[in-house]
């Protein structure tokens, strides 16, 4: 069990002393129990201020105190906050379903999807949505707001759950970074906490709100991150040019760890669709149905408008063109408006919001194309689009823009490239993917192998749990 530091030692007094007084009726009198487990937590700290190794306390003892008996020993809960919706969220799903199949009790704290509490049981987890919709607008200071308001309601429920039965882990996943203050009092109690950083912040904002990196906000947002990284244990991120990024910003080489944002294995085998025979008959045919697609988030840094655009310019050259996009975001009503105002309603189609992978993987296998005309600006160097290596794993051709990640991993050149993500260009690309479509698929064959020749999930799932392992474990070493 890990004990409170003795500087802490009145908070804990007074802690234990207030959680012990419970309250029980009988005939309508008042007893008060204060030798309740909470009470014989304090009381084992107590014997840790003064040298004894809790650890090493007869389980008779512990299992008279039960439910709190588990405690005492090494606890396999973990703690996953993020601010998200669950079910569209692969990465984080990823991670607590792993750590659910490795018989961790996984508690995960999200964003509702109507606005409603409730907690269910999902996918071998226990997933808790909080009473709040994700905010979507162009004001800073309603994100700030928005951003605090669900930290005030995580902290709340993973402080209220620590104290029935404590986790061993926090795992705070990012945006943003201050999201970590939800694991401070698991921390003091003995938690490790792992800060998973999916985006980095201050360049994110820099691009959402154009200001530059000297700005006081931007400043204050970058000490935010460096701090928060102090309070984790470990700090987790998705690409190796973010590792080097967030290094920059003054986090420790040591405490950073890579986990790539691969397709899960369990959905995206790697494959090889064949041509559709109907688009090498008709190579010639403009008429011919072409189908385009995307998933995921729709902002302004990621330039679906450059898709949309392409397919105005190309509306009378490939009048067989369709386009469906999958997801929501802050650019969505624009998105809209911009089909509306080219009069293409027939050949652009809209999800309603966010759609979990396994409902969008039937039209990825039937798409011919995908286009992913990211803007070229500071946040987006630092991204590499999961949906790319998910349309890698089916062997579907995409179109993409070579940010500094992608080179990274692809090279500086190749012809897949939007070099200038632009309509104009993007609708060249599309236009060319389309007349030589089966070089584009033995280019698409040649980015599989690799790829997944050099990445696989097998070994970051084991990294990840290795982690968590020793992270669970390092009070007990600490201690023999």
């Amino acid at each position: 069990m890990v004990l409170p530091h003795s500087r802490f030692f009145p908070v804990t007094l007074m802690s234990a002393l207030w959680l012990s007084f419970r309250q029980t009726h009988v005939r309508n009198k008042c007893i008060f129990f204060p030798f309740q487990p909470k009470f014989l937590f304090f009381i084992v700290s107590l014997l840790g201020e003064k040298g004894y190794n809790s650890q090493k306390l007869p389980l008779k003892f512990l299992s008279m105190i039960d439910p709190l008996a588990h405690n005492f020993s090494l606890p396999t809960r973990i703690a996953m906050v993020a601010y998200t919706h669950y079910q569209t969220d692969p990465r984080c799903r990823r991670e607590a379903t792993l750590a659910a199949e490795a018989n961790w009790d996984v508690h995960f704290y999200s964003l509702s999807q109507d606005g409603s509490a409730r907690t269910s049981e999902t996918e071998g987890i226990t997933l808790h949505e909080l009473p709040m919709l994700r905010y979507r607008g162009g004001s800073s200071a309603a994100y700030v707001l928005s951003y605090l308001r669900f930290l005030l309601l995580a902290s709340w429920e993973v402080q209220k759950h620590h104290l029935k039965s404590r986790f061993a882990v926090v795992h705070v996943n990012t945006m943003p970074d201050f999201m970590v203050v939800t694991a401070l009092l698991p921390r003091l109690f003995g938690a490790k906490v792992i800060l998973d950083v999916h985006d980095v912040m201050p360049e994110i904002y820099m691009t959402k709100f154009r200001l530059p990196a000297t700005h006081w906000k931007i400043r204050l947002i970058k000490f935010m991150e460096v701090m928060s990284a102090k309070a984790a244990h470990k700090v987790l991120t998705a690409e190796h040019p973010k590792e080097e990024l967030l290094k920059e910003h003054g986090i420790p080489a040591a405490k950073i760890q890579v986990l790539l944002n691969l397709p899960d294995d369990k959905l995206f085998v790697p494959q090889f669709m064949l041509i559709d025979p109907t688009l090498a008959a008709a190579k010639h045919d403009p008429e011919c149905e072409f189908r385009l697609i995307y998933h995921g988030t729709m902002a302004h840094r990621l330039g679906l408008d450059n898709a949309v655009g392409a397919l105005n310019i190309l509306r009378d050259e490939l009048p067989g063109a369709r386009l469906q996009l999958f997801g929501d975001g802050d650019q969505l009503s624009e998105l809209r408006d911009q089909v509306q105002q080219f009069g293409l309603n027939d050949q652009v189609w809209f999800s309603n919001g966010f759609v979990p992978i396994e409902r969008v993987i039937p039209s990825i296998k039937e798409a011919h194309l995908a286009v992913i005309p990211t803007r070229h600006e500071i946040s987006t160097d630092y991204m590499l689009p999961t949906k790319l290596l998910e349309y890698l794993a089916f062997g579907i051709p995409a179109v993409f823009t070579p940010t500094k990640t992608v080179r990274y991993y692809f090279g500086d050149d190749h012809p897949l490239y939007i070099n200038d993500p632009t309509p104009q260009e993007t609708a060249n690309k599309i236009r060319w993917v389309r007349e030589n479509y089966a070089e584009a698929k033995k280019l698409t064959a040649a980015l599989q192998d690799s790829w997944f020749s050099r990445f696989q999930w097998a070994e970051h799932k084991a990294g990840y749990l290795t982690l968590l392992e020793n992270l669970r474990s390092f009070d007990s070493h600490q201690r023999k």
